[in-house]
């Protein structure tokens, strides 16, 4: 498998003006936040912590292929940006600033849909396990959002690269969904899919701290995913180096 079609696709991420990378860093956020709501909605009458799980894990890899097929900026599978970093294709302060605008638009896209949800119908279905949701995340030890930061984003990166080596929609999906599936179904950390979650569950329970969503949660869980993707990248380029 060979690296140069992400390196072209990078190359794109990186020479994109502001303002079109933060507006496809909007609709990365958009996509992602409203898989998230369907996850909920999908399995909120389900009975039992596994079925729960699966069936929110079956639909929510609908977020990641509306990412790549709409081919907008998602700040965990740009993390594999690393990859151009070491072969010095782009400079450390190109990734950076392109890790911040997007972190920052797929943020805004997170809340414009947890603002609209939480003044919908829907409010009435889900609100009690988006708290529920929010109260388990927040609770999470430093160390161990850190990892589950670590196994989420090693795992979308991989969807990431997979899906930048297939031709056909068909395939990009396949690559796509077992990955996703397995990350969600084992309840690891997503930062931009966490912005969704949290912001629902605080907008349903006022009495949720905001410091203990960034701190407890966000920081941590963004940590892990840049260590987790950027991991993934190392491994990639150092297998792949010619």
């Amino acid at each position: 498998m060979e690296i140069q079609n992400y390196l072209t696709t990078a190359k794109g991420k990186i020479n994109n003006k502001p303002v079109k990378t933060f507006i496809l860093a909007i609709l990365a956020g958009v996509f992602i936040a409203l898989a998230a709501v369907l996850s909920v909605v999908a399995s909120v009458s389900m009975h039992g912590y596994s079925a729960a799980k699966l069936m929110g894990a079956i639909v929510f890899p609908i977020g990641l292929m509306l990412v790549i097929l709409m081919k907008t900026e998602l700040f965990t599978g740009n993390s594999l940006l690393v990859i151009p970093l070491l072969k010095k294709d782009i400079k450390l302060k190109q990734l950076l600033k392109n890790w911040f605008i997007v972190y920052l638009g797929n943020l805004v896209g997170s809340l414009v849909i947890a603002l609209m949800i939480s003044n919908t119908p829907l409010k009435d279905i889900v609100a009690n396990s988006f708290i529920k949701i929010t109260n388990t995340k927040i609770s999470l030890s430093f160390l161990s959002s850190i990892i589950l930061g670590i196994l989420c984003n090693f795992l979308v990166c991989l969807a990431v690269f997979l899906s930048s080596n297939t031709k056909t929609i068909g395939e990009k999906i396949i690559v796509i969904f077992l990955p996703i599936f397995t990350f969600v179904a084992l309840s690891f950390e997503h930062s931009v899919a966490n912005m969704a979650y949290l912001s629902l569950g605080y907008l349903f329970d006022n009495s949720i701290s905001i410091g203990k969503i960034l701190l407890n949660n966000l920081l941590p869980v963004t940590i892990g995913n840049i260590i987790g993707g950027s991991l993934l990248g190392i491994i990639i380029y150092y297998l792949r180096k010619e």
